[in-house]
């Protein structure tokens, strides 16, 4: 290993692993250390290709960091990671704005969770992303048969009091049409009254929480779920927003 590579290192390489997409405001906030401090850090980390950057035409954009093909290595090599976990090749470049503007907002949630486990009375014990969750459900409609896609942006379980809450995320960024938000409301509905969970995601139920970035936005989609859904089963679908966030208690448990 490079002799530039330093111990505190390991935490920085830790976060940017598990948040998977993060800014430098994450990594700051979670270190708890100085901007620019992590700053310089990351300046070496990119250069020896620990961390990968990802530059935005628009200057105003914050760069994006995630773990790069050293980076890998390095966790694998200090046990942090399994060795069939390094990836054989990154795809960080071929990424889009949209997916990545997306993404950050997951990363947001992930980073407040992480804060308020160590605040608060609440404890992130599970946090799951990727193609693992995806699901599907096929049921009748209008004597129909019909197959919908069931994919969380994130898997997540809080524990408060020795009691563990399991929930599906859902990261709108306003650009989800009727539609398609009319469909994955009605996926989950099926796919929870099917008892699917148990198998896919080993928990016996879960809520849905969508986390939007306005109040409006969340009350919003309150509404036009409650004309999807059955009654009954509103009180497992929560509509939220960034601005209730806080890092003392997840506003949802």
């Amino acid at each position: 290993m490079p002799t530039t590579i330093r111990d505190s290192d390991l935490e920085i390489l830790r976060y940017v692993h598990e948040l998977r997409f993060c800014t430098i405001d994450h990594l700051t906030l979670l270190t708890g250390r100085h901007r620019q401090a992590i700053n310089l850090r990351l300046s070496q980390l990119i250069a020896e290709k620990y961390i990968y950057r990802i530059k935005f035409p628009n200057p105003n954009h914050k760069h994006i960091f995630s773990l790069g093909s050293q980076g890998f290595r390095y966790l694998a090599y200090h046990g942090a990671i399994r060795l069939n976990d390094v990836p054989a090749r990154l795809r960080t470049a071929e990424l889009k704005p949209l997916f990545l503007d997306h993404t950050l907002l997951v990363t947001d949630i992930h980073a407040a969770l992480i804060l308020a486990s160590r605040e608060g009375k609440y404890r992130l014990v599970d946090w799951r992303e990727g193609k693992q969750l995806y699901e599907s459900v096929t049921f009748y409609e209008n004597n129909k048969k019909k197959r919908l896609p069931v994919c969380p942006d994130a898997f997540f379980q809080i524990e408060k009091n020795g009691t563990r809450f399991a929930y599906a995320l859902e990261a709108d960024r306003g650009t989800t049409t009727r539609r398609t938000f009319d469909d994955k409301i009605n996926a989950y509905w099926r796919f929870l009254e099917q008892n699917r969970q148990i198998k896919a995601y080993g928990v016996k139920w879960f809520r849905v929480v969508t986390v939007t970035l306005s109040k409006a936005r969340a009350e919003s989609l309150s509404n036009l779920a409650a004309q999807t859904l059955p009654e009954r089963l509103m009180k497992y679908f929560i509509f939220t927003s960034q601005q209730n966030f806080s890092n003392e208690s997840p506003c949802f448990v």
